[in-house]
């Protein structure tokens, strides 16, 4: 029996992926575990792998690089050496719900003639497109059918409004969009009716503006018609525009504020400088300030709970695990790779870790595993000399921690002396559905107070 290879769900916010290359032809023989081909998601490039093995048939047409394919789109088949796999049609042309596990209607093979109930008038369509047909309110019965065995397709359904609304040509169609996609195609210079809405009843974003422009410039920058070669675009990369939209989201969804706190980092620099020839030994890397600093953040999450939570429906979804993203900065875009059950982690095993994200986020060549999950982000930008800032939550979670760097500062001593001291700011942005400032102010002086004694760690 032929194996369905459908575009997996990697993250929490991917809807789609986009085709980087084929790595496996048609009539290729493959093993489970094989990689098939690359994709980009809103987070890095990965490797698809064989969900079986077998014979890889019925490569879907139209799926080259560059091609954005929804979640659950179905990709390819995996069959037996003497199996045939069903005829896909083109991309656009859906064959069932677009969403992996749920029943589809199957495409019938190009050699076996559909059978027709007789007397039927129901006109064959997904149930995408039927639902799409209901949100425009069009008839599917007045459609004209051009996909496989007659089936209605999503292209059918907008050429039939197409038609309609050119027989009344005094009246120009009015097209649905989003005022940042209205303003995106004003600045780059993008005709809105150029462009196909990927939105609810053909409604145009900002991405559709993007990769419209994207298909008819290609990968060069666009450079601006002004005459004056004063500036030029450049194309955002999927991680930063993808990025970029969750970011957005979440200062809208959710009310967000801040606390901050000067730790005195003496007792953990002096902890460090312990532990580094052990955990070099044992990593053949240097123990870092993000490692001593991680694990406090998940022993302060384990004292309090509604920190490592989200926010749903009016009640809060608390984690039993801890799983802390560290968000690591890329030319491409920042991703958040995810350390899962971090507080049952040694520094070693968070320092190897660390280590493994580092070395791939050089390539963004992350398994899909290693950026889901997380409950919990820091972001450590001390190594830039960042004196301190305040991060964006990273939806759904209900918390961030932005940390700066250690600087020696005179501080007043309870003896009534001035001591150079290294200290360093932490910035706790909390959704305050999910913490109030007691709450965060709580949270956030446990990290302190376990940094300013580090031997109270688990090594």
């Amino acid at each position: 029996m032929a194996i369905e290879f459908f575009m997996p769900k990697m993250s929490d916010h991917m809807d789609a992926g986009v085709i980087v290359g084929w790595l496996v032809t048609e009539g290729d023989r493959i093993e489970k575990g094989d990689a098939l081909l690359e994709i980009e998601t809103d987070k890095a490039t990965v490797e698809l792998e064989a969900p079986a093995s077998g014979i890889i048939k019925g490569i879907r047409p139209g799926l080259d690089p560059g091609v954005s394919v929804a979640v659950g789109e179905t990709i390819a088949f995996i069959t037996e050496p003497n199996e045939d796999a069903p005829a896909l049609p083109p991309l656009g042309e859906v064959v069932g719900s677009g969403e992996p596990g749920r029943e589809a209607e199957t495409p019938v093979p190009a050699s076996e003639p559909e059978t027709v109930v007789k007397g039927s008038t129901r006109p064959r369509a997904a149930p995408a497109v039927r639902k799409l047909a209901r949100d425009l309110g069009v008839d599917l019965a007045l459609i004209k059918a051009t996909g496989h065995q007659g089936r209605v397709t999503q292209e059918d359904v907008h050429a039939f409004i197409d038609a309609q609304k050119s027989e009344t040509p005094d009246e120009p169609p009015e097209i649905l969009t989003s005022p940042l996609a209205r303003r995106t195609a004003k600045e780059l210079g993008v005709d809105l009716a150029e462009v196909k809405g990927s939105g609810p009843k053909g409604k145009v974003t900002q991405a559709d503006v993007q990769a419209h422009l994207t298909a008819h410039a290609g990968s060069e920058p666009v450079v601006a018609d002004t005459g004056t070669g004063e500036y030029e675009w450049w194309e955002l990369s999927t991680i930063q525009r993808l990025a970029g939209e969750r970011m957005v989201e979440s200062v809208h969804a959710a009310p967000q504020f801040s606390l901050d706190v000067l730790v005195d980092m003496t007792q953990t620099m002096l902890f460090r400088q312990a532990q580094m020839d052990r955990i070099t030994a044992a990593t053949g890397r240097r123990l870092s300030i993000t490692t001593i600093l991680t694990k406090a953040v998940a022993i302060a999450l384990k004292q309090f709970p509604q920190a490592n939570a989200v926010f749903v429906d009016g009640r809060l979804k608390v984690y039993k695990g801890v799983h802390i993203g560290i968000a690591v900065g890329t030319d491409s875009g920042l991703v958040v790779p995810v350390i899962k059950h971090t507080d049952q982690k040694t520094l070693i095993e968070i320092t190897q870790e660390l280590a493994d994200f580092q070395d791939k986020a050089k390539s963004l060549r992350f398994n899909p595993e290693d950026l889901s999950g997380g409950t919990f982000t820091v972001s450590n930008l001390g190594m830039f000399g960042i004196d301190r800032f305040r991060a964006i939550i990273n939806p759904p979670e209900s918390a961030i921690l932005a940390v700066g760097r250690i600087v020696n500062t005179p501080v007043g001593l309870p003896d009534q002396t001035i001591s150079l001291r290294p200290l360093m700011n932490m910035t706790l942005s909390v959704d305050h559905r999910c913490m109030d400032g007691l709450q965060g102010a709580k949270v956030l002086a446990k990290i302190k107070g376990l940094l300013e004694q580090p031997y109270l760690f688990v090594a």
